[in-house]
């Protein structure tokens, strides 16, 4: 196998028919990982800093099967890793870091790729990595066997949907049912105003005036009142809209409604990559909060997915530890973010500046006190996909 190193766009724009081909074949789904994701972020999002890729390609020098992908970005100097290194690409509108790589080929790709960086780099920077995902097994895997080492310095774990057999019926165990009765008083109320009805609505249905009216409405709520709306930056309005439409040319896009006599009141915006969903964007009329109707909306998807309205191994939340979401969705996908030591030296170099850093700290604190004890219980049990070979904690 061979690598290649791209620093300029127009090189990547050149890959687009082998990475999507590579997107086919991935040995774990990302829709942040897309070319239909990542070249609209790249031509119309701001960068800090440039971006840079490396793709690994098997035959020879003018040909062969794209079976590896990564996009990085230089990263500064930190105490915790007081070395050159970079971190894996995540635009401003990615929920999932990772690499793409060739299920018939991830091994040999990944090594080939890791490679490549060593000669530039001395450590990789991956945030919001799928723990749980097949992608951050063999990375465990190939550094070892490099002798670098993972150095964790965040977990978190999300919400999501694993609808498989049973699945589809386990939110009803999560929410309470006094909670499932006021949504169904709140969906009666908002009835008494006019006809109400939830679409689902997959692909070549997502009409350009759907992407449109999903933008204006994200406007009109609290992220158009903080500056932070797809409109209001027009760079971002304009990746949304053409990265909107390149997924939806492979089908590869649903929207959810929830619609007043007729008038979109709330929505969502959600990807597929493979057999995985990506839930991306939410939005709803602030004039019917009272209504919940966000959270309506979602309702009527976990119902239609009992009715299998499409299938899906996993949908990903994209969401921030404390969402509602929590409220609804009952599993949870393991995430960590840290920095991968691309050699021995590397790795002796993280692991003395991470002890040196936990003195710093202890010396600071004090004294550890104990734990408070509590016999409470949780108010809904939630489960946690299972991890394979978990890295250890400060390793």
């Amino acid at each position: 196998m061979r690598a290649e190193v791209h620093e300029r766009l127009d090189s990547l724009v050149a890959l687009r028919p082998q990475w999507q081909a590579l997107e086919s074949r991935a040995l774990e789904p990302n829709a942040y990982l897309s070319a239909r994701f990542v070249l609209p972020a790249l031509k119309h999002l701001p960068h800090a800093v440039p971006v840079w890729a490396v793709s690994v390609h098997d035959g020879g020098a003018r040909g062969g099967t794209l079976r590896g992908l990564g996009l990085f970005q230089p990263r500064p100097w930190r105490p915790l890793f007081p070395l050159p290194h970079a971190q894996v690409y995540a635009s401003l509108h990615s929920y999932l870091g990772g690499l793409l790589l060739d299920a018939e080929a991830a091994h040999p790709a990944l090594r080939v790729m890791l490679d490549t960086l060593a000669r530039r780099i001395s450590g990789l920077r991956v945030d919001k990595l799928n723990a749980a995902g097949a992608t951050a097994r063999l990375l465990r895997t190939v550094v070892a066997e490099r002798g670098g080492s993972w150095h964790e310095e965040q977990w978190l774990e999300r919400a999501c949907l694993v609808p498989g057999p049973g699945g589809a019926v386990r939110w009803r165990q999560h929410v309470p049912a006094a909670r499932l009765r006021t949504y169904e008083r709140q969906w009666r109320r908002l009835a008494q105003q006019g006809d109400t009805s939830w679409h689902y609505l997959r692909g070549q249905e997502v009409e350009d005036r759907a992407i449109d009216r999903f933008v204006e409405l994200e406007h009109v709520g609290w992220k158009g009142a903080q500056g932070t709306s797809l409109r209001s930056d027009p760079r971002h309005a304009r990746f949304f809209g053409e990265m909107t439409r390149a997924f939806r040319a492979d089908g590869d896009i649903f929207f959810t409604e929830l619609r007043l006599a007729g008038e979109v009141i709330a929505s969502t915006c959600n990807l597929r990559a493979g057999s995985d969903g990506f839930a991306f964007k939410v939005c709803f009329d602030p004039r019917h909060a009272r209504h919940s109707p966000g959270v309506l909306n979602e309702l009527g998807f976990l119902k239609a997915l009992e009715e299998a309205v499409d299938d899906f191994r996993l949908i990903d939340s994209g969401a921030e530890p404390g969402s509602f979401i929590e409220q609804l969705w009952p599993d949870r996908l393991p995430l960590y973010s840290g920095t991968i030591a691309l050699g021995r030296w590397a790795r002796v170099a993280a692991q003395a500046a991470q002890g040196l850093s936990r003195l710093r700290r202890r010396w600071v604190a004090g004294p550890a006190q104990p734990r408070p004890v509590s016999d409470s219980t949780p108010e809904r049990e939630s489960r946690t996909l299972s991890l394979a070979e978990p890295p250890r904690r400060g390793a």
